[in-house]
C-alpha cells in the first residue's frame, strides 16, 4: 500500500496540479511524515519548487511552480535592538507583576466563540403587537389617500393579501407604495379591531428617515408615535408604535436575536434592485412563513415581470399595474444630443485659458521619457519600440493621446504616418483621438490622406468616433463638460427655456442630474456654480441626494419655494426616494459605481458599469408627466444602449461577502454559509463564497468551524468591511483611536489625491494631463515627508484640512475645484467618522470614562510608530514582501503584485529595484486593486511579528518555550516555531506566523515577541468578552496595563525605525474635541441659490419689473487694499463699505444690475477677492464670490488673447469703475482657475 502511494498517488497529484490554473497548492496532512520526501522529491523532478510548511500544529507540503510569486524562498530575518530588547525585557516583568496582581485579567478562555446570551446584549426588541385605536380622519387625511393612485384599488390589494400570505405589488415610483400599502393596511386592522406590527423595509437610511417622517406628518404626529424607526443608531419606536421603518440589515440582526412573533406585516420595498440584505431576507420571511401562518408579507416593485419572486416563495399572487403606454418623454442619446449642441451655438463667455502660452508646464523629467519614446517609435517603427509608450499608459497613467513637447505628434499620427494599420488600430482602441494635429497642422486622418494610406485609411474611418475617443463611450468617465453644454443648452435657448421672459411666478424646468458616485456629484456642483456666479448661467438653485447624506439635504430641496429652477445632482439612490417636487429635464450619465470582488486577484475593484434597460426605464418615470416637452438626455450611445442587459447581476453574486457571512452566520448558526446562500433568490458564486469565508478565518471573525467569535460580534453593527473595522479594535488598544479612524474613513471615502486619467481631466486642461499628474505626486510626497506611507497621507490631509478652518466653519467663497472638492469629500469623510464611533459607542467599544475613555484611548494618537503597528494588525493579511533577488514583489494572494503610480513608494516610470532600495524592510502593507497596489505602508519586522496573523484564546505559554528549547510537538494555535528549517542554525528559530509569513530570529528574541504576543492578545480578547461590562474596564489595573504597553511599544519601534534609517515622524497633532462642519455643500448651495438671493432684498423682486437673468448687466468697481483677503473682511464693516462704495453703486443697483467689486493689492501686483456689493436687509454689503491669488500679468494677457484694451493697476486711487469686459474676464479667471497647474 505504501508503494502505491509513493509510486503511484502522489505523482498522480502532482500532475493534476501542473494540468490546473493553480500556481501553488498547500497539500493536506493527511499523510505520514515519511511521505513528506517523497512529495519533495517528486516535485523536483517534475521541475516544481516545495517547501515545508507548518499549519496549526501539523506539518504539510507546499508545491509551487517556477512562475509563482506567493513562494517565499528565504525567511525574513528579525533582529531588535538592543533598547528594544531591554524595554520587551521591562514590560514582560510589568505584565507578570500585573498579571499576579489581576488574575482574571488572563484566566478562562475555555468559551471563545459567541452565545445566544451575548447576541441579547445588543437586541432592541419590537414592543409588542396590538389592536390600533380608533382614529377619526380629518378632511386633509381622506384628502391625501384619494390622490394615490392606488387608492381605488385599495380594497382589491387588502383582499389579495388575506387571500394569499405573500403579495407582490407592481406598480410605479407615482403610487408612493412605502406609504400607500401601510396605511390601507393599518385602516383595514383597525376597522377589524385586529393586532397589528407593520415592518417597512427600504434600501437606505436615508430613504427609512424620509418616509418615517412623512408618514408621521400624516397623522400629525412625531416620528415614534404610531410611526416608528429602527436603525443602528437611531431607534424611535413606542408601545403605540404601529408601523416601523427600517432596514434589511438592521432587521436582519432583529430576527437573528428575537425572531418575528411580534409582527403581523412584512412591507419590503424595492425587491427589483436585488440589495444584498434584502434578497437575504427575504430567504430569512420564506423560512419564518412555514412558522408564522398568520405572517403576511407584501413585495413592492417595479419591473416588468416578477414571477421570479413568487416562485421563490412558492405561493402568492401578483398585482401588476404597471401602466405600459406610448412614452411621453423625448429620449435622447449622445448622437442627437452632439449635433444638437453644435447646431446651437452655445456662448459661455470669454475663454479666457485657452490661449495662454503654458510652455514650462511641458517640460519636465517625465515629459523628455516619453519625447524619447515617440522619437525612437517614429525612426524604428517595430512592435519593440512601440513597448516602452504602451508600458507607460497601462502602467504609469500617461495619456494614450500624449502629444511629443517640440513637435505636437501622438502616438497614432506616427503610426498613420509610418502606415502601420496594426498599432494604429490597437491605439485607436485605447482611445487613441485621430483629430488631435501637431505643430503642422496634420491629424492621423489628412496624414494617411495625404500619404495614400489606404489601409490606414480603412482603419480610421471604421474606428474614428466609433465608442473610443469619445469620453462617454464607457462608464469610466464622466463627460463633465457635456454636461455643461446641456445646462447651457437647456438655460439659455428659447427652444428649452420655460418662456421667452422668467417671470418669477412662471419658474418651471426642473433639472435632475443622475451621476454614478459622490465624488461626480461634488465635482459638478462646483462647475455650476463658476458658471453661475459669473453671469453665464442665472437663476438656479442647486440640490443634491446621494446614499449618506443627511435629512437637511431632502428639507432643503422639499421646502424650496417653487419660483425657482431647481437643478438636483443625485445618484441612483433616486430611485428609491418618492419627491414631490416635479422635474422637466434629466440628464442621466446612465452609468453607476459597482464594488465587484476580483475572485482571481482576491481583492475588491472599484469599477463602473452601465446600469440595465429596466433601470434606464424606470428612470424616465421620474419626469413630470404633466411638463410639456419632458425630455431625457441620456449619455450613451444607441448603440450601445441597444446592447445593455434587461436587467444586471444582482448585487449579492459580484459583491465581496464578508459582513454577508457574519449576518447568514447569526441568522443560521448552525448550517454552513455557502448551503445557506445556494438557496437565496440571487446565490453567489460558490468561490465568492469560499474566499469570504476562508479571510474571515484568517482573520479571527470566524473559527476554524465557521462560529462567530467575539470579535465577528462586535464587527457586525460597525458601518465598515471587517477588516477595516479590525483596524479599528487595533486602535483602540494601542490607544491611537483617532488616526486610526481618519485612515479607515478614508479608504471608505474617494481620495481626493488620486492621480488622475486623462479622460478625469475637463478639456480645457487635458493638453497637460502630465504637469497635473506630476503636480499631484509632488504633493503626495510632500504629505507623506518621507515616511513611505500612503496612508500617512490621508491623516497629514485631513489634519492641514482642520488646520485651514476658521471657527469650525469652511469658507463660503470659491477657491478653485480642488478646494471645494476637497471640501465636499472632508465633510463625507467626517460623516463617516461620527458613524464609526457612534457604532463603536453601541458596541461599548468605547465608553464614557474610564480607560475606554475616547480621551485615553487616544493617548498615542501622535505617535506614528505605534500607528504604523495598529494598521499592521489591522491590515493582515494584505501584506507583501519584497523579493530583492526576483526584483518584484511577493504576496500570499497575487502572483504578479506591481505598485501603481498613485503610491509614494515609486515615481513614475520608476523601476522597482530603484524604488525597492529605499524601502530599508522587506514588509509592505498594502491595499490593492487587482494587481496594483494603491495604498502602501512600510513596516518594520517586529511589527509583522508581534501583530501579524491569528492568535484564538487558549495557549500555554510555559509549553511554548519548553517547544522552543526542546523542540518538541505541540500544537499551536497562533503560529508555528519549527528548528528542522535548512536554514536554521543552532542559535536560529523559523517562525511560519501563517502558512505563508516566514521569520527567522534568534531564540532570545523569539521568546521575547511570544510572550509579548501572548499577553497582547489575551488583553485583545478580554475587550472583546468584556467590553459590555464597564466595571472591569474601570479598575485600575487594566487602564494602566494597556498605557504601559503602549507607551513600551512606542518607544521600541522608535528604535527600530531609527536602526533602519527611517526619519524621525513629524507630530501628528490630535484634535479630539473639534466639531468639524456636517453639511457644507447645503450650506454653500444655499448661499449663492436663487432662494437665497430673493430672501436677501426681497423688496427688490416685489416690484413685479420685467426680469431676464440672461440680459443680466455687470458692472465692475476695482477697490485696492493693504490687506490680505481675510484681514479686509474681519475688520471692515458695513459702514466702511457703505462710505466707500455704496454712494456710486447703490443708486444703480437692481435686480437686473449686478454691482461687483474686485479687491487688489500691490507688491505683488495681484487679484485677490472679487464680491457682489448688494443690498441685504437694508444694509449694503459686500458677499464674496471668489478669492484666490491671480498675479496682474495674467490679466494682462488674457487681455490681449481676446483683443481687449489692457487696463492699468497703479493703485492710485482707493476704488474705480472699470471696463465691464475686463471685468468679466477677471471674474472667469477666478472661477475656472485650475489648482494644480495655477498654484505657486
Amino acid at each position: 500500500m505504501n508503494q502505491v502511494i509513493h509510486d503511484k498517488f502522489i505523482p498522480q497529484q502532482l500532475l493534476y496540479f501542473i494540468a490546473g490554473r493553480r500556481c501553488c497548492q498547500q497539500f493536506p496532512c493527511t499523510y505520514r511524515s515519511s511521505d513528506h520526501d517523497v512529495f519533495i522529491n517528486c516535485a523536483r523532478g517534475l521541475g516544481l519548487r516545495s517547501q515545508m510548511v507548518q499549519s496549526k500544529g501539523q506539518c504539510s507540503v507546499k508545491i509551487f511552480k517556477q512562475a509563482c510569486r506567493h513562494y517565499l524562498e528565504e525567511p525574513k530575518l528579525l533582529t531588535l535592538t538592543g533598547v528594544s530588547m531591554t524595554q520587551l525585557y521591562v514590560l514582560l516583568s510589568r505584565a507578570n507583576f500585573l498579571a499576579k496582581e489581576n488574575l482574571d485579567l488572563f484566566s478562562e478562555y475555555s468559551s471563545y466563540n459567541v452565545t445566544a446570551a451575548d447576541l441579547m446584549q445588543v437586541y432592541l426588541p419590537l414592543p409588542p403587537c396590538r389592536p390600533p385605536l380608533p382614529r377619526f380622519k380629518t378632511d386633509t387625511q381622506r384628502k391625501f389617500l384619494s390622490l394615490f393612485p392606488g387608492y381605488p384599488v385599495a380594497r382589491e390589494i387588502v383582499q389579495l393579501l388575506y387571500a394569499h400570505r405573500v403579495l407582490l405589488l407592481n406598480a410605479d415610483l407615482s403610487w408612493d407604495k412605502s406609504l400607500f400599502v401601510p396605511l390601507i393596511l393599518l385602516d383595514d386592522c383597525e376597522l377589524k379591531k385586529s393586532n397589528v406590527k407593520i415592518v417597512c423595509i427600504e434600501s437606505e437610511s436615508i430613504v427609512v428617515s424620509y418616509n418615517s417622517q412623512r408618514l408621521a406628518e400624516y397623522f400629525g404626529e412625531q416620528v415614534g408615535e404610531t410611526v416608528g424607526v429602527q436603525l443602528a443608531q437611531n431607534s424611535l419606536v413606542s408601545n403605540t408604535t404601529h408601523i416601523i421603518f427600517s432596514t434589511a440589515q438592521h432587521m436582519l440582526r432583529t430576527l437573528a436575536s428575537d425572531g418575528c412573533h411580534q409582527i403581523s406585516h412584512f412591507v419590503v420595498n424595492d425587491v427589483h434592485l436585488h440589495e444584498p440584505y434584502t434578497d437575504i431576507l427575504l430567504s430569512e420571511l420564506r423560512k419564518i412563513l412555514t412558522q408564522s401562518p398568520n405572517l403576511r408579507v407584501v413585495l413592492l416593485s417595479h419591473m416588468t415581470d416578477g414571477t421570479k419572486f413568487l416562485d421563490f416563495f412558492d405561493e402568492g399572487c401578483e398585482l401588476n399595474r404597471l401602466n405600459i403606454r406610448e412614452p411621453e418623454v423625448r429620449v435622447s442619446f449622445l448622437e442627437e444630443i452632439h449635433s444638437c449642441i453644435a447646431l446651437a451655438g452655445i456662448h459661455k463667455g470669454p475663454d479666457v485659458y485657452r490661449d495662454i502660452p503654458e510652455l514650462f508646464r511641458t517640460k519636465s523629467q517625465r515629459n523628455e521619457q516619453m519625447d524619447k519614446c515617440l522619437q525612437a517609435y517614429e525612426e524604428l517603427g517595430t512592435d519593440a519600440s512601440l513597448h516602452p509608450f504602451l508600458y507607460a499608459i497601462n502602467y504609469d497613467l500617461v495619456p494614450v493621446n500624449y502629444r511629443h513637447s517640440v513637435n505636437g505628434k501622438t502616438a497614432v499620427l506616427i503610426a498613420s504616418q509610418l502606415n502601420n494599420a496594426t498599432h494604429l488600430r490597437l491605439l485607436l482602441f485605447m482611445g487613441a483621438d485621430p483629430y488631435i494635429v501637431d505643430e503642422q497642422q496634420q491629424n492621423a486622418i489628412s496624414l494617411a490622406a495625404s500619404k495614400g494610406n489606404n489601409e490606414c485609411i480603412d482603419a480610421l474611418n471604421n474606428y474614428s468616433l466609433h465608442g473610443y475617443v469619445v469620453k462617454n463611450a464607457k462608464p469610466d468617465f464622466v463627460d463633465f463638460d457635456l454636461i455643461i453644454d446641456l445646462m447651457y443648452l437647456l438655460l439659455t435657448k428659447p427652444e428649452f427655456s420655460p418662456g421667452e421672459h422668467f417671470n418669477l411666478f412662471l419658474f418651471s424646468g426642473n433639472i435632475q442630474i443622475i451621476l454614478p458616485s459622490y465624488y461626480h456629484i461634488v465635482k459638478l456642483n462646483y462647475m455650476l456654480l463658476s458658471h453661475c456666479l459669473t453671469g453665464n448661467l442665472q437663476e438656479l438653485s442647486i440640490f443634491i441626494l446621494h446614499e449618506n447624506i443627511r435629512k437637511e439635504y431632502i428639507d432643503a430641496l422639499l421646502n424650496a419655494p417653487v419660483n425657482t429652477v431647481k437643478v438636483l445632482l443625485t445618484t441612483s439612490v433616486i430611485e428609491s426616494l418618492v419627491l414631490l417636487v416635479p422635474f422637466k429635464y434629466q440628464i442621466d450619465c446612465a452609468c453607476r459605481q459597482n464594488s465587484i470582488y476580483d475572485s482571481a486577484n482576491y481583492c475588491m475593484d472599484e469599477c463602473y458599469e452601465w446600469v440595465d434597460k429596466e433601470s434606464l426605464a424606470r428612470r424616465e418615470t421620474f419626469l413630470d408627466p404633466d411638463a410639456p416637452d419632458a425630455h431625457c438626455f441620456r449619455l450613451l450611445f444607441k448603440d450601445t444602449f441597444d446592447g445593455l442587459p434587461e436587467m444586471n447581476k444582482p448585487h449579492l453574486q459580484t459583491m465581496y461577502l464578508d459582513k454577508i457571512c457574519l449576518t447568514v452566520k447569526l441568522l443560521a448558526p448552525n448550517r454552513v454559509i455557502s448551503e445557506y446562500l445556494s438557496f437565496t433568490i440571487s446565490p453567489p458564486p460558490l468561490i465568492n463564497v469560499h474566499h469570504a469565508v476562508q479571510f474571515l478565518k484568517k482573520i479571527d471573525v470566524l473559527d476554524e468551524f465557521e462560529d462567530v467569535t467575539f470579535l465577528g460580534l462586535r464587527l457586525l453593527d460597525i458601518p465598515a468591511p471587517c477588516q477595516l473595522g479590525r483596524m479599528l479594535i487595533f486602535g483602540i488598544l494601542l490607544q491611537c483611536l483617532d488616526p486610526i479612524l481618519t485612515i479607515v474613513s478614508s479608504l471608505m471615502t474617494v481620495d481626493p489625491l488620486s492621480i488622475p486619467f486623462n479622460e478625469d481631466i475637463d478639456r480645457l486642461w487635458d493638453k497637460f494631463t502630465i504637469f497635473v499628474q506630476n503636480r499631484i505626486k509632488n504633493e503626495r510626497a510632500r504629505l507623506a515627508d518621507n515616511q513611505f506611507s500612503d496612508h500617512f497621507i490621508f491623516l497629514r490631509l485631513f489634519q492641514e484640512w482642520q488646520c485651514r478652518l476658521k471657527n469650525k466653519i469652511p469658507p463660503l467663497h470659491l477657491t478653485d475645484e480642488y478646494d471645494f472638492v476637497l471640501n465636499g469629500i472632508m465633510e463625507q469623510l467626517n460623516y463617516t467618522r461620527s458613524e464609526l464611533v457612534s457604532a463603536l459607542r453601541t458596541q461599548n467599544l468605547i465608553h464614557s470614562r474610564g480607560p475606554l475613555s475616547i480621551q485615553n484611548l487616544n493617548q498615542m494618537a501622535n505617535n506614528w510608530h505605534v500607528i504604523k503597528a495598529a494598521l499592521t494588525g489591522g491590515m493582515y493579511p494584505n501584506i507583501c514582501t519584497v523579493d530583492v533577488g526576483h526584483n518584484c514583489l511577493n504576496s500570499a494572494y497575487s502572483g504578479s503584485v506591481h505598485l501603481h503610480p498613485n503610491t509614494v513608494l515609486r515615481d513614475f516610470l520608476e523601476p522597482f529595484n530603484s524604488a525597492s532600495l529605499n524601502f530599508r524592510t522587506p514588509w509592505i502593507l498594502c491595499n490593492k486593486q487587482k494587481n496594483h497596489i494603491v495604498y502602501a505602508t512600510v513596516v518594520v519586522p517586529l511589527a509583522v511579528g508581534l501583530f501579524a496573523g491569528e492568535f484564538p484564546g487558549r495557549t500555554i505559554l510555559p509549553t511554548l518555550l519548553k517547544y522552543i528549547c526542546c523542540a518538541g510537538p505541540t500544537r499551536l494555535r497562533f503560529s508555528q516555531i519549527c528548528d528542522s528549517q535548512s536554514f536554521t542554525s543552532d542559535q536560529n528559530v523559523n517562525i511560519f506566523i501563517d502558512e505563508w509569513i516566514w521569520l527567522v530570529m534568534s531564540n532570545p528574541i523569539v521568546q521575547l515577541i511570544m510572550k509579548t504576543r501572548q499577553y497582547f492578545f489575551k488583553v485583545y480578547h478580554y475587550l472583546l468578552r468584556h467590553c459590555t461590562d464597564p466595571e472591569k474596564w474601570r479598575r485600575e489595573s487594566c487602564g494602566g496595563y494597556l498605557s504601559i504597553v503602549c507607551e513600551t511599544l512606542a518607544r521600541i519601534f522608535e528604535s527600530e525605525d531609527e536602526m533602519l534609517g527611517l526619519t524621525g515622524t513629524p507630530p501628528i497633532s490630535y484634535r479630539p474635541f473639534i466639531k468639524v462642519p456636517s453639511v457644507y455643500l447645503l450650506t454653500v448651495n444655499s448661499h449663492f441659490s436663487w432662494i437665497q438671493e430673493m430672501n436677501d432684498n426681497p423688496d427688490l423682486f416685489q416690484k413685479r419689473q420685467p426680469f431676464n437673468p440672461h440680459f443680466v448687466e455687470r458692472q465692475f468697481f476695482l477697490l485696492y487694499t493693504e490687506d490680505s483677503a481675510e484681514d479686509f473682511y474681519t475688520k471692515n464693516n458695513s459702514v466702511y463699505i457703505d462710505n466707500v462704495l455704496a454712494k456710486f453703486a447703490r443708486p444703480i443697483e437692481s435686480s437686473n444690475r449686478h454691482i461687483f467689486v474686485i479687491l487688489y493689492s500691490k507688491n505683488p501686483d495681484v487679484m485677490i477677492s472679487v464680491s457682489r456689493a448688494k443690498t441685504i436687509k437694508g444694509e449694503f454689503t459686500l458677499k464674496e464670490y471668489f478669492r484666490n491669488c491671480i498675479p496682474v500679468y495674467e490679466i494682462l494677457e488674457a487681455c490681449m488673447s481676446v483683443n481687449v484694451t489692457v487696463p492699468v493697476f497703479d493703485g492710485r486711487l482707493m476704488s474705480c469703475l472699470i471696463d465691464k469686459r475686463v471685468g468679466n474676464i477677471i471674474m472667469h479667471l477666478f472661477a475656472f482657475r485650475h489648482h494644480w497647474i495655477h498654484k505657486q
